[in-house]
């Protein structure tokens, strides 16, 4: 009875949508994989999300993120999280993927889009959300790189 329980759980888990990221709530619990394969969970230490949905908004995170090191990143508490579910995955593997695992900050990938369901986003943009005390405080919304670079400080 209890493998059923947990079958249940897990498959309401990938059904349900995360919640939204609203001012005031708190990070959903989240495990994503990034471009190499590894996991990783979203826990209360994230203080900067960055989120992206489509590729105009990814080439500005990119613009913004380079020559950034993924040590900088952890010092700051930045989490960047990515949208891919509406990229083909034949596109993906061929061309995306080796891209991203070239670059030296890691970026979470939601491939079936649900995680991420209802991130706040807006077309060619980058959401940033920041969090303070575990709990949504700012979200901005950036279409130029070195605008996005300024206001994370790096």
């Amino acid at each position: 009875m209890k493998k059923y329980l947990v079958a249940a759980a897990l498959s309401a888990a990938t059904v349900f949508p995360a919640a939204a990221l609203e001012m005031g709530q708190p990070l959903p619990y989240l495990t994503l994989e990034d471009q190499h394969g590894g996991a990783h969970s979203l826990t209360g230490n994230v203080h900067t999300l960055l989120f992206t949905r489509d590729k105009g908004g990814s080439d500005v995170a990119s613009a913004a993120l380079e020559g950034v090191k993924q040590a900088e990143l952890d010092a700051k508490q930045v989490v960047y999280v990515a949208d891919i579910s509406i990229m083909p995955s034949i596109i993906t593997s061929m061309f995306a993927l080796p891209k991203m695992r070239k670059q030296p900050w890691l970026t979470l990938m939601d491939d079936k889009g649900d995680a991420t369901a209802n991130f706040p986003h807006q077309t060619n943009e980058v959401t940033m959300v920041r969090f303070e005390n575990g709990n949504v405080a700012d979200i901005q919304y950036f279409s130029d790189g070195a605008e996005l670079k300024t206001a994370l400080a790096l």
